[in-house]
């Protein structure tokens, strides 16, 4: 192997061996020289040549001679001429990609006989500067070895300190001459005279440093010759990005600072505005880099006297999503990458990502910050904080009026149904108990709003405290949820970036996942909404896989109707509200249906416990008591806060919900399921073709499947089956068959142990993982988080099981999906919790033997990349298995 290697763009190494040798820096310039860029020239010397040279006088001078005499020669200039001088940094080149290396030493060939001609160029200030930081930086190094002498340490304590500080003065040349006649002793004196010397001084530092580093005692050398873009006329600073690192729109972005070394020194100029010549080069050199790296790339350049050179080139950390993106659907475009590439790069999180508003940071420099808690939905969020749904309602409504900024955030320690009106006209939510499977985060996802749990704030009257700081409500807060890191509040109005599929390269990344999605497997939709419908079939879902009908009850022009029908006192009134009702669910059933035309629509019947529809807050309740005893005065107050009193449950999640509901007031499902099936043959005779599945939630048992579908009669009572509803609107609207099913949500051990029993009555089963998980693990998704942490800290869960699902519930699943089949070999099985977006999950649901996962709109691109990803994987594993 060789003592040196020399670069330039003409010159560079290939050999792996070699490249291994020259560490992670040596690695990266030989890159940036294979692909052609005006790269300054210069040279790796390997820890070996470094060893042996360090103690010979004679061998440094005889191994440097050829290598500078190659820069010099591809530069124009001599390392010590006076009056043009190369100058030459020295860097260390580690063999891993480390941070923190030792300090590069610049402008090493500044010397007494040379400094006057660089300044001729640059000027006695910038010349005198650069002069000083030499020798300040030299006893900087020095310090860094072990055992210098007391003495010695201090005298180099003062030269740096009296280099640094003629450095900054005014007159630097008078400065910095003046400290070098009062500190001349502290180093040899050729390093202030000789060009040579002063580099074969810095080499033997270097040497030092590395013998007493454990990670740098294989550290190879880079020597590297300086550009200036101050150096006289047509000489110029600038730095770009491949393309712009928040839209990822292709073309270089950045600035140039003309008759400038840096960035600091005067106001940049648009890139765009540079002249062609280098324009066109740099376009060049960003496009070979991105095919290259297969990445956007920040790049350092300088012009010096009309010559380019590239300093340096390396990735880009804070690059948005939609860059990252767009920047791989270019080269997909360009056939440097395949779909396999793509699939394989693209991390889950940041499509999510793509969905959401982003923060540009810069925007909240210098505002205070709360950091942590748990990313309940991602994206960034500003706004007024409020503590109250109906106050933040209508403070909205007047901010809509007056045009005025209508941006708020929600921020209570816990939300319920009722609250859902306001998380969706606000840009995020702020609770501080739960945690990513209670209800906050479930609506803000479903909405694709920004949601964070923020445990600790203590709250107050029309205030909150987070750590030390008290935020009143109107106060503007900003949210910054990504996935990847903490989550962060702002306390102040930063900036954000709007999401669009379209124009983001989401479509087209899904375009491309959907070629590798087969049909035995997909993606449904989580959906109450026509916009969540709209929205599923942008990303193409192919159906619905939960529609939750309890949240088409909030609207403001519902909810008092079903709070009437729920505390009326007998069936007849029940059925007068639910008359009224029904025209509404009949509206929504149809929208549904329409836009996912020809594709399966779950429609899951009422299942929240009753008394969650109930006023929660004390305007709420006065609101309703006027509303109800407008309908019945004779009612008094008490009695109707009686009435409310009555529905509350000690444990509503296992008390009087879902099927529950519908075997004590069977009005209710009946209405829904009529309103379904009028919906559905109103279609039909629009020659239409909508595919309803109507959802059973909360099954423990067949008998109950059983008695909602076919209907049961006892002395004085009965309950109408599915299948007689049917029979009668079909009589009504005078159509024919209707494709439809009707199945259950497995979300109980009992049913999941008796799924060969249900499958008698069940043409599908959706498995209800979050209440599935609460059920089997005995855990509170609303109060998980309060303990988790510790259970964390003593390593006693691996994962929280309301996001991964737990070794319990997926024996469940597999349960149920085995003997379910065993009953119904057809039977269709999906998973509609939480948990269907996250790529883990849909691993094992797919080995399971499940046909689809349904997850929030917003969710869709996380698991249809998930499913292709999956897809990708097993068709390379089948193509190496069949060339084996």
């Amino acid at each position: 192997m060789q003592e040196y290697y020399s670069f330039s763009s003409t010159e560079y190494l290939t050999d792996p061996e070699a490249l291994e040798a020259v560490g992670s820096r040596g690695r990266r310039v030989m890159e940036l020289a294979s692909l052609g860029a005006p790269i300054s020239p210069g040279f790796l010397m390997l820890n070996d040549t470094l060893n042996r040279i360090a103690a010979d006088e004679k061998g440094v001078f005889d191994m440097l001679q050829d290598p500078i005499a190659d820069m010099e020669q591809t530069y124009g200039k001599q390392f010590d001429d006076p009056d043009n001088p190369l100058l030459i940094k020295v860097v260390e080149s580690p063999m891993l990609n480390m941070v923190n290396t030792f300090s590069t030493i610049h402008n090493i060939g500044l010397s007494e006989q040379t400094v006057e001609g660089f300044a001729s160029y640059v000027g006695q200030q910038f010349a005198y500067h650069e002069f000083g930081n030499v020798f300040a930086n030299i006893a900087e190094m020095e310090l860094l070895s072990e055992g210098v002498p007391a003495a010695r340490k201090k005298a180099l304590e003062k030269a740096k300190s009296a280099f640094a500080d003629a450095a900054r003065q005014k007159d630097s040349k008078k400065a910095v001459v003046t400290a070098i006649e009062k500190n001349r002793s502290v180093f040899p004196d050729e390093v202030f005279t000789d060009c040579y010397e002063q580099l074969r001084y810095v080499l033997k530092l270097y040497h030092q440093l590395f013998q007493i580093n454990q990670s740098s005692s294989d550290s190879a050398i880079l020597v590297q010759t300086m550009v200036f873009g101050n150096f006289g006329k047509e000489s110029l600073f600038g730095t770009f990005s491949t393309r712009d690192i928040i839209t990822g729109e292709s073309g270089i972005s950045g600035e140039f600072f003309e008759g400038a070394f840096d960035e600091t020194a005067i106001k940049g100029k648009p890139i765009a505005k540079i002249a062609p010549k280098y324009k066109s080069a740099l376009d060049k050199i960003g496009s070979e880099l991105e095919k290259h790296f297969r990445e956007i790339r920040r790049v350092r350049f300088t012009v010096e006297q009309g010559k380019l050179w590239v300093i340096d080139q390396n990735d880009v950390v804070n690059k948005s999503a939609q860059a990252e993106l767009k920047t791989l659907l270019d080269l997909h475009k360009k056939k440097v990458i395949d779909d396999k590439y793509i699939i394989e790069t693209v991390k889950p999180g940041r499509l999510s990502e793509i969905l959401h508003p982003a923060l540009d940071l810069g925007s909240v420099k210098g505002f205070g910050t709360a950091e942590g808690g748990i990313a309940g939905s991602v994206g960034a969020a500003i706004g007024r904080v409020f503590f109250d749904t109906d106050e933040l309602i209508k403070a909205y409504r007047m901010a809509v009026q007056k045009d005025e900024d209508a941006n708020f955030i929600l921020a209570m320690p816990s939300t319920f149904a009722e609250d859902v009106k306001a998380i969706e006209v606000a840009t995020g939510v702020l609770a501080s108990e739960g945690g990513y499977a209670s209800h906050a985060p479930v609506v803000a996802r479903s909405l694709g709003k920004v949601a964070l749990v923020y445990p600790g704030i203590e709250w107050g009257d029309h205030q909150m405290k987070i750590g030390k700081k008290i935020v009143k409500q109107g106060d503007y807060i900003t949210l910054n949820v990504p996935y990847y890191e903490d989550p962060t509040i702002y306390f102040g109005s930063g900036e954000l970036t709007k999401p669009s599929p379209e124009g983001s390269g989401l479509l087209e990344f899904l375009a491309i996942c959907e070629k590798h999605i087969t049909p035995d497997f997909d993606v449904h939709c989580n959906g109450d909404q026509p916009k969540d419908a709209l929205l599923a079939r942008k990303f193409n879902a192919h159906g619905i896989g939960l529609c939750r009908t309890e949240h088409m009850f909030f609207a403001a022009d519902r909810i008092l109707k079903f709070r009437t029908m729920i505390i009326t006192a007998n069936r007849e009134d029940r059925e007068k509200a639910l008359a009224e009702l029904k025209k509404f669910q009949v509206k929504d059933f149809y929208e549904l249906l329409k836009i996912m035309d020809g594709l399966p629509v779950t429609i899951r019947l009422l299942d929240a416990p009753l008394h969650e529809f109930l006023p929660h807050t004390r305007e709420s309740m006065d609101e309703f008591i006027k509303y109800f005893r407008k309908i019945y005065p004779k009612v008094t107050e008490a009695e109707v806060r009686a009435r409310c009193d009555l529905l509350k449950e000690f444990n509503p999640m296992l008390g009087h919900r879902g099927i529950r509901v519908a075997i004590s007031y069977p009005e209710i499902y009946n209405m829904q399921v009529e309103a379904l099936f009028e919906a559905a043959y109103k279609l039909k005779s629009e020659k239409m073709n909508p595919k309803p599945e109507i959802m059973i939630p909360l099954i423990m048992s067949e008998t109950e499947m059983k008695t909602i579908r076919n209907g049961k009669r006892i002395e004085g009572k009965a309950i109408v089956g599915i299948k007689e509803i049917e029979e009668r609107v079909k009589k009504k609207f005078k159509g024919g068959s209707l494709d439809y099913k009707v199945g259950t949500m497995i979300e109980l051990p009992a049913a999941a142990l008796n799924a060969d029993q249900i499958a008698r009555y069940a043409e599908f089963f959706s498995f209800g993982t979050n209440d599935l998980t609460q059920t089997t693990c005995g855990l509170s998704r609303d109060d998980f988080n309060g303990f988790f942490s510790d259970y964390n800290e003593f390593d006693l869960l691996e994962a929280n099981p309301f996001k991964i699902l737990g070794p319990q519930v997926k024996e469940l699943i597999k349960i149920a999906a085995e003997r379910g089949r065993l009953t119904r070999p057809d039977i269709s099985m999906g998973l509609c919790g939480e948990h269907g977006a996250e790529p883990e999950n849909i691993v094992y649901v797919r080995e399971a033997g499940l046909n689809y996962t349904s997850c929030s709109p917003y969710g869709i691109p996380i698991a249809k990349h998930a499913v292709a990803k999956m897809n990708v994987a097993a068709e390379a594993a089948a193509g190496a298995a069949a060339s084996a």
